[in-house]
């Protein structure tokens, strides 16, 4: 099972299908596409400031491995570094991405697929039902006198 984050177009949607496909799903968790291709991910996520990171990440690990002499697999680890680190934060990154576009965050579920997560999510969104408002819990005004017991002991002194 897999977390997917739900999130809303800006300025809000209305509770019909057509602004559900408006809705962007971002699931969290390693990406291989965004390890094995990080750059051309970025561009097609529209991740623009991620983009930039991830080439001064790079141009700084070349010039590392130039004017520092790594060698052997030294080179390849710090070359790598970049991508990695794109792969284990791509919904981090997508996330901060969207809500600079306006998008909200609205909610969340746990799934294996993409379509599952979604139809958790609109079933509820799309139910037209009003939300609930969340209980408010009081705090107790009397509290019993304190036995000196706690849980189930028996009270000194009382019958077996």
């Amino acid at each position: 099972m897999r977390n997917w984050l739900i999130y809303e177009p800006p300025g809000g949607a209305r509770r019909t299908l057509e602004d559900a496909a408006k809705f962007v799903s971002v699931r969290e968790g390693f990406s291989k596409a965004a390890f094995f291709l990080a750059p051309f991910w970025l561009i097609a996520k529209r991740c623009w400031i991620g983009l930039g990171v991830w080439f001064v990440a790079l141009v700084a690990a070349v010039l590392v491995v130039r004017f520092a002499g790594v060698q052997g697999a030294g080179v390849f680890i710090l070359l790598i570094l970049p991508s990695l680190a794109i792969g284990y934060e791509n919904a981090w990154i997508r996330a901060r991405s969207l809500e600079r576009r306006g998008y909200r965050l609205v909610g969340s579920a746990m799934a294996r697929t993409r379509e599952e997560a979604e139809l958790a999510f609109f079933q509820d969104w799309l139910a037209d039902r009003p939300m609930e408002p969340t209980p408010v819990v009081a705090a107790a005004a009397y509290r019993a006198p304190s036995t000196g017991v706690l849980g189930l002991f028996p009270q000194p002194g009382s019958a077996r």
